[in-house]
């Protein structure tokens, strides 16, 4: 295989298509349009002209000939940014500071995309502080128990337990059915695939749930048996809606009707904010309360995050923290974590097994897992006990022997 002279010719893309080449997600395309369609279109009304596309190309082009003209239009969007978020809170202009630099996101990939060179440093220097004095809270297992009452069919319990045992952020909702693997115990041993003969004797631990997939930030998720069986459960109502069983490709969770179209995940969150002000979870903002004391959904991965932390670990402490971060689909205690420690995915299994009857919602359920728990540990004891018995009696004949209680044979 060889590259001719052809080949290296430059395809005649616009601004805007480049920037689009560069994103995989249709969320994130979604947000960083809406967002750049701001600040091209209105922020910068006045500074550039013509339509969305025509203000994309003029920005880029006119700071590949005057990369200055290009920072100093960046460093007056800091500018004007950073003085909303210094106004006071009850002020309607106010601008969270830790949602400055997602404006910079969709710029900066356009700039890239489109080899534009600017020396961002520079501009993240210019951010405020962040303000973290209202960091609110993880909902509590009864708000989330709740919400389960509250839910309007199968379809709301499956995503509030996906979304509380997983912690996935809205964006990993986007699944298909082939996203999701059962994890099977059986006796000691984990496995992904079962035959039929041991069917009656494996049982469910948990599920993975690929997340992101075919993109740089794909990562595993894992659910809880409960969630697991919520899926099933809403997986007949899926079925009993198209008239047929779902395809590997079809979405998890797909809008209403008899088509198999996916729900976005902005509908999720609709579907959220529905549940908690059904189960009175969520009320109207009082007068210059701009955020909410939980945050809708970043409440189940704070949720998860806290259980999954405070759960005991059979591993060290350093080890499994490195675990737990990659299940929030963190780098780890430091970046080069992900590099350097890849955990086998067995090993995350049973990590996340430690967290699954701390991350069950139902009494009822928390305490079957508990009990299964319970008697895997005690088939494992028992099956020790042997060797252990062996050893201590192998111990004490040594003792006889060195004291001279008894003649070796």
């Amino acid at each position: 295989m060889k590259i001719e002279n052809k080949d290296l010719q430059i395809t005649n893309h616009s601004a805007l298509e480049l920037f689009y080449h560069g994103i995989k997600s249709k969320e994130t395309k979604d947000k960083y349009t809406r967002t750049l369609r701001r600040i091209l279109n209105d922020i910068l009304e006045n500074v550039l002209e013509g339509s969305f596309e025509e203000r994309a190309s003029q920005l880029v082009n006119k700071t590949k000939k005057d990369p200055d003209w290009g920072m100093s239009v960046v460093l007056a969007l800091s500018k004007k940014l950073k003085e909303r978020s210094e106004l006071p809170k009850n002020d309607p202009n106010y601008l969270n500071p830790s949602t400055i630099p997602n404006y910079f996101k969709p710029v900066r990939k356009l700039f890239e995309m489109n080899n534009v060179p600017l020396v961002w440093r520079r501009v993240m220097a210019t951010f405020p502080e962040l303000d973290n004095n209202d960091k609110g809270r993880a909902y509590t297992r009864k708000e989330i128990a709740d919400m389960l009452r509250f839910g309007n069919g199968a379809i709301d319990r499956a995503i509030v337990l996906v979304a509380a045992s997983s912690g996935i952020r809205v964006g990993g909702f986007d699944l298909t059915w082939g996203d999701m693997r059962p994890v099977y115990r059986i006796g000691d041993k984990l496995a992904f695939d079962i035959t039929e003969s041991e069917q009656t004797h494996a049982q469910v631990v948990c599920a993975i749930l690929t997340i992101y997939k075919n993109t740089p930030d794909e990562y595993p998720g894992f659910i809880t048996p409960e969630a697991y069986n919520a899926i099933q459960d809403y997986k007949k109502e899926w079925v009993q809606q198209t008239g047929k069983e779902p395809k590997l490709q079809d979405p998890l969770f797909k809008k209403d009707g008899v088509f198999a179209r996916k729900l976005p995940p902005n509908a999720v969150r609709a579907r959220i904010d529905d549940i908690l002000k059904r189960a009175q979870l969520r009320t109207p903002l009082v007068k210059g309360k701009r955020r909410h004391e939980i945050p809708a959904m970043n409440g189940f991965r704070r949720f998860f995050n806290k259980v999954n932390k405070e759960t005991i670990s059979k591993d060290s402490h350093l080890a499994a923290l490195i675990k737990k971060e990659f299940m929030m689909n963190h780098t780890g205690l430091v970046k080069l974590d992900r590099n350097y420690y890849q955990a086998h995915i067995f090993e995350l299994i049973e990590e996340y097994l430690n967290a699954v009857p701390n991350l069950t919602i139902s009494d009822e359920e928390r305490m079957k897992v508990e009990n299964k728990k319970l008697r895997n540990e005690k088939s494992e004891l028992e099956k020790q006990i042997p060797s252990l018995v062996n050893d201590a009696v192998a111990r004490i004949k040594d003792e006889l022997y060195r004291d001279g209680w008894k003649t070796r044979p």
